[in-house]
């Protein structure tokens, strides 16, 4: 299986925010928003005479990787203010707003329940903003700012909110979001990003956008195996046909043979794709940079993840994530935005499944990114496609069985294979050419098999499921069907089998080790554990004693 409970609490702890687990637990169809969610593409009302740069409008340059920027100019703007002075004046501001300006005691009350006009009112008081100003500078129609002053309308969309936090400097726990913790990397840079109590606060605010977590505008200097490329003066789009074409490479190669061999080539190509965010290029292809660059900074991440290095996998991710958010208009922005969210909760689940009891803490981890990801798809102005929402269904099934729950964990594994099955081949998109027949079923056979080890009543399906799979792959699928075998082998221990167990078990070995992917070593060990108890068995002694050389040869 590759890529492609109960109710998450809503306590104080919980890192997302509270907006997006308002949503039901079950996914609803991700290309249905709710007819209450604001809408986020609203252009300002045309007219507009301030001459702001052009950068406005989701047009905004490039920031580099060290320091934040003004917002519309791409200059350094002071400490306290998101935009820079020039921009400040021309936006209408006779005096900025002061940094304790929203400590006011009905001010605070009033972002607490997302009353954005007692905000406005005084924001325009103090600065002397007339409502089309303010609106401009929100990318909002001045029809809605003062529907919005005299209380007939309410903005309570999170990006929507995110977006307005960020323009008029409101601090993002003012909203609800979470801001810099002792666990932050900007307050403590040892800390590892698998172990930090801040990272889904992280991930969020990266999905997000906007100034809502301290490191996002250094994302790109925190990545695993800096260099210094060469720079291009211009670019066009058969220079991102090129980068586009190197990722499915690696991918292909990857699917084959693992992620070892090919790791720190794509890290190498990242950071040289990175230089170019500073050449020339039309708007057309600025974005397709941002998404390919985000895709590839994607497969880096998942190569990581398979040879086991968590930390450097959640960097490349968390960064893939911000940049694919800097290009949200283009159309394959929602899919690779909730394939990373999903990529980060199956790297979560496969930490839950080393050891249950140690890692409890995962599987919530991953369910919460798996409802992060349904509210990103039903809130993105273009619609995922078909295979993502079904990928998103199958990894709830995942999350629900990780729970142990049968029920929602049946209503999943039914929802992914009805939403597989109404994809058109047509109209599906050319980068999901990996999500075969035989990948679905695996998805169907991991959830049964996470689900037996609870619930030993499914283990005959899931043996059934994970055997057609194993069976079904190509040569061109090897990693994805090696890693498959260890779950078969345990959970056919599981259900007594122990003949084809242990001849699972020895093919597993043997598909493993002429990988270059250490994940699989994880899982073996997973096997070695559920072998255990029928040890005085010599043949399953043998592919005990298989397992163990194994290992050592991958610690030697």
């Amino acid at each position: 299986m590759e890529k492609r409970s109960s109710t998450a609490r809503r306590g104080a702890h919980c890192p997302i925010h509270p907006m997006l687990l308002r949503s039901p637990v079950e996914l609803a169809p991700v290309g249905l928003a709710s007819a209450a969610v604001e809408p986020t593409n609203e252009q300002p009302a045309p007219g507009y005479p301030v001459n702001l740069p052009e950068h406005r409008l989701g047009r905004r340059p490039m920031a580099g990787p060290e320091r934040q920027r003004c917002q519309f100019c791409n200059t350094t703007p002071s400490a306290t203010t998101p935009m820079c002075s020039a921009c400040t004046r021309a936006a209408g501001f006779r005096k900025p707003i002061p940094e304790d300006f929203y400590e006011d005691a009905e001010l605070r009350a009033a972002l607490a329940r997302y009353d954005f006009g007692p905000v406005f009112t005084a924001v325009r008081h103090h600065t002397g903003l007339s409502q089309l100003q303010l609106a401009d500078l929100l990318e909002l129609s001045q029809s809605r700012v003062s529907a919005v002053e005299r209380g007939e309308r309410r903005l309570t969309h999170v990006r929507l909110a995110a977006r307005l936090a960020n323009r008029l400097g409101i601090a993002p726990r003012l909203l609800g979001f979470p801001g810099e913790t002792p666990g932050s990397v900007v307050m403590q840079e040892e800390v590892s990003w698998l172990e930090r109590r801040d990272f889904l606060a992280l991930v969020t605010a990266a999905t997000l956008g906007s100034n809502l977590h301290p490191e996002l505008s250094r994302l790109g200097s925190l990545l695993p195996g800096d260099i210094t490329p060469a720079s291009r003066p211009r670019i066009g789009a058969a220079d991102v046909d090129v980068i586009e074409a190197i990722t499915d490479g690696f991918r292909r190669a990857d699917f084959a043979h693992g992620g070892g061999l090919y790791r720190a080539a794509a890290v190498t190509q990242l950071h040289q794709v990175r230089r170019l965010e500073d050449s020339s290029c039309t708007p057309q292809v600025r974005d397709r940079l941002l998404i390919a660059l985000a895709d590839l900074a994607s497969m880096a991440g998942w190569m990581a993840y398979d040879v086991d290095d968590h930390d450097a996998a959640r960097r490349l991710w968390t960064y893939a994530l911000d940049t694919a958010r800097r290009a949200d208009d283009h159309p394959r922005a929602p899919d690779l935005t909730v394939d990373l969210l999903l990529d980060l909760a199956h790297q979560a689940l496969h930490l839950h499944s080393l050891d249950p009891v140690a890692h409890a803490a995962r599987a919530d981890e991953a369910l919460r990114l798996v409802q992060l990801a349904s509210a990103t798809a039903a809130n993105r102005r273009h619609p995922v496609s078909t295979i993502t929402q079904g990928y998103l269904f199958a990894v709830l099934g995942w999350c629900r069985a990780a729970l142990g729950e049968p029920e929602p964990t049946r209503r999943a594994i039914g929802n992914a294979e009805d939403t597989y099955a109404a994809a058109d081949p047509a109209t599906t998109p050319p980068w999901a050419w990996y999500v075969t027949d035989a990948e679905i079923t695996a998805q169907q056979g991991h959830s049964l098999y996470l689900l037996a080890l609870t619930h030993p009543e499914f283990a005959g399906e899931a043996i059934e499921k994970l055997a057609t799979a194993a069976a079904s792959y190509g040569p061109e699928y090897e990693r994805s069907r090696a890693v498959i075998l260890p779950p078969l082998a345990s959970v056919q221990f599981q259900a007594g089998d122990i003949t084809g167990a242990v001849a699972t078990g020895h093919g597993a070995v043997n598909a493993i080790t002429s990988l270059s992917s250490t994940r699989g070593y994880a899982r073996l060990r997973v096997l070695d554990t559920m072998a255990v108890p029928h040890s005085n068995q010599p043949a399953v002694a043998d592919l005990r004693d298989h397992i163990r050389k194994a290992l050592v040869a991958t610690t030697t």
